[in-house]
């Protein structure tokens, strides 16, 4: 029998057998991680929006407060009642989010979809007050958690389309378009 040494290390065929793997691996979610993504981004801006005003909602009950969520394209202004000033009011500013709606992702309908309770979609996609003019862009919520300005924020990525609505009693839901809304559990 004849003793021969062990080999030390790997053969070039091993080493690039590993370097396929692993570039396979690799490649796997750009083949449809992409469109995975795009449709996820879409749904994340939505349920973030979702939490924004049902923790506004909660906050007004807890405090016993007027809140309001102001909208202003894709800034986020926070407002609660001063109980110092003359009631109702909503003067006191509680935060600032500079681009809180991700640029990403952007405010308004796509062609051929219709509002959520049918109409037009408005072109910033931001529809609350039910045309009260300066009030259009704002949530307010009561210290009980009902809404005093029910509606809507239309969200889309180009081919996509969401809504999250409040509606008069406060309750926060987020929709899809599919050729009809259907509602996002």
């Amino acid at each position: 029998m004849i003793n021969r040494p062990l080999k030390k290390g790997m053969t070039l065929i091993e080493v690039l057998l590993v370097i396929f793997i692993i570039s396979i691996l690799f490649a796997i979610p750009f083949w449809g991680g992409t469109k995975w993504i795009q449709r996820n981004r879409l749904r994340n801006e939505a349920v973030k929006l979702r939490a924004l005003l049902e923790n506004e909602r909660t906050t007004a009950m807890a405090t016993n407060a007027r809140r309001a969520v102001v909208f202003t394209g894709r800034n986020v202004q926070i407002r609660r009642e001063a109980l110092s000033h003359p009631l109702p009011n909503i003067d006191s500013i509680v935060a600032n989010y500079a681009n809180y709606i991700s640029p990403k992702v952007n405010l308004g309908g796509l062609q051929g979809a219709r509002a959520l309770y049918g109409g037009a979609i408005d072109s910033d996609g931001v529809m609350f007050g039910a045309g009260n003019g300066a009030q259009n862009d704002t949530v307010k919520f009561t210290p009980f958690g009902l809404c005093e300005t029910p509606g809507e924020i239309y969200l889309n990525d180009g081919r996509n389309l969401m809504c999250v609505e409040v509606n008069s009693f406060g309750q926060v839901k987020t929709y899809s378009w599919r050729g009809r809304w259907i509602e996002e559990k």
